[in-house]
């Protein structure tokens, strides 16, 4: 297996997505060697070589380049989501040809029409390019939903045979942490002096979008938490999230956490919202629905292939939707339904074993 070489000190999602296959094929037997990129050079015999993520597409490439040097057969789990809504955001508070766009035809007309105009020019890219020979050279595709491996067809103008070499290998949680349903955390509270508070958990950045949740929550009476680290490349997000919380009053902002401490203080809050602009379907949104925690979450990405009708979801840039799905989740009652649904569908060792299925089909 083979991620980005800053995997293991920015983690991220698909840190965590690679780690967790690792353990659940170990688990059955299967011996794994883990190494990012650049110590590829070394890497001992395999049958099969797994890649992750191809958002970091120079460094996933020369991971390819140096796989097809030893004649090793790949296949790729592509961690991949568009940002281009966020982008027509960005491009209307910044930009005046698409904010005239947007007040005289309308926000959702002006935003198609911006898709429409960056997916026609990406082909002529670099990263585009190299995503797209990625998905072409890999054995299978392991997306993490059926969405996601529709929007790679669409994206990347893939031919007809690409949906015959993917195989959905979704997201899950460790069922060792979620079954039995984790205890409210005591211990937070004592510390923290708060309970049935609202929870974000995830890098502090504009992608996870903390600064839209604390202004739609700006009068709302319920505690906000944040327990994530500011993304190494923007300190100045966290601190404007972090003044505007203490202009809120009554948010509290953590920077890390023991991964064993996260079930009861998912266990312990009123609802975990993630108005993020874009989520396949988010790790932290499957964890705190296993721990029996209201969820609301972004409406941009494979959400609702995991969720369905069980959770509320918002629009990202829209405050009123934050605000509107967090107080409807505030007032349903906490239900068995969404928990056991995840526990069910969505754990590890369900994807340990789609995956060792796929390699089984890449090899024969």
């Amino acid at each position: 297996m083979t991620i980005r070489d800053d995997a293991q000190t920015t983690l991220g999602g698909d840190t965590i997505q690679m780690l967790k296959t690792k353990a659940a094929l170990e688990a059955m037997g299967v011996s794994v060697d883990m190494r990012p990129v650049s110590q590829l050079g070394n890497a001992p015999a395999c049958d099969i070589a797994h890649v992750f993520n191809i958002q970091t597409a120079e460094s996933s490439w020369a991971a390819f380049e140096a796989l097809h040097e030893k004649g090793v057969p790949i296949v790729l789990s592509p961690i991949y989501w568009d940002m281009l809504d966020h982008w027509f955001e960005f491009a209307v508070n910044k930009r005046t040809r698409w904010r005239s766009l947007a007040n005289l035809l309308g926000k959702a007309t002006a935003r198609q029409m911006y898709v429409t105009w960056q997916r026609t020019k990406a082909p002529a890219t670099t990263t585009w390019q190299l995503q797209r020979r990625m998905l072409e050279c890999a054995r299978r595709v392991l997306p993490n939903s059926q969405s996601e491996g529709d929007l790679l067809h669409k994206t990347f103008r893939l031919n007809g045979m690409f949906h015959a070499r993917t195989h959905v290998v979704p997201n899950g949680v460790d069922t060792a942490l979620f079954d039995p349903a984790p205890t409210p955390s005591r211990w937070f509270t004592e510390t923290y002096g708060v309970q049935d508070f609202v929870l974000e958990v995830g890098a502090v950045s504009p992608v996870k979008n903390q600064l839209g949740l604390i202004e739609a929550l700006v009068d709302l009476p319920a505690p906000i938490v944040i327990v994530g680290q500011p993304a190494p490349k923007m300190p100045e997000y966290a601190e404007q999230c972090k003044a505007l919380g203490a202009r809120r009053g009554n948010v509290i902002f953590i920077d890390r956490l023991p991964h064993e401490e996260l079930p009861g203080i998912y266990a312990l809050a009123a609802v975990h919202a993630l108005p993020s602009w874009r989520e396949t379907p988010g790790l932290a949104s499957l964890e705190a629905a296993a721990a029996g925690c209201r969820v609301v979450t972004t409406s941009i990405g494979s959400t609702r292939d995991y969720f369905g009708d069980l959770v509320d979801y918002c629009y990202p840039d829209d405050r009123g939707s934050i605000r509107v799905a967090v107080e409807a989740a505030l007032k349903q009652p906490r239900s068995s339904e969404l928990r056991d649904h995840v526990l069910k569908n969505f754990n590890w060792q369900r994807a340990g074993e789609a995956t060792l299925q796929a390699y089984q089909t890449a090899l024969g």
